[in-house]
């Protein structure tokens, strides 16, 4: 491997379901050790309740409020906080606050970065297709979980 420095700004930008994600470092470069999401979540933006059975994700808070449930646990993260979220655990987060905010994501090890890629070359209607959404994840390891009872 070799040191790999992805300049402000930079990166492979996509559209996930509606929110632009960069890809800053790609699991292909890293021989499949780590990648790195950058998410712009809008207030009441975040993930559903789902569980990765194959990787690990850390959460660096760049900009913003979230809260987080990592098993039955709420934790609010603020800028410059970190969250671990297990392979095999239901985590989801959602961004708390009133304007838009930005996260980092160090998924280890690398490859769940081909499920934003794959979101992304479909069309806005196809990426509203929920079924198709859950077979995509399927495929990396992602088990989407009913919401939560309020």
């Amino acid at each position: 491997m070799k040191p790999i420095l992805t300049p402000a700004g930079a990166g492979e930008k996509l559209n996930v379901l509606g929110n632009p994600v960069v890809i800053r470092i790609h699991g292909r470069d890293t021989n499949g050790t780590i990648s790195v999401i950058e998410s712009y979540d809008p207030p009441g933006g975040g993930t559903p309740p789902h569980i990765h059975h194959r990787e690990d994700e850390t959460f660096q808070i760049i900009e913003g409020d979230f809260e987080f449930t990592v098993a039955a646990q709420k934790l609010t993260a603020r800028v410059g906080d970190t969250v671990f979220a297990p392979r095999g655990i239901p985590h989801s987060y959602r961004n708390i606050g009133p304007q838009t905010g930005r996260l980092l994501c160090a998924i280890t090890p690398a490859g769940f970065e081909g499920f934003f890629e794959e979101i992304h070359t479909l069309n806005p209607e196809q990426q509203q297709d929920i079924p198709r959404v859950i077979g995509l994840g399927r495929k990396y390891g992602l088990e989407f979980l009913p919401p939560p009872v309020a």
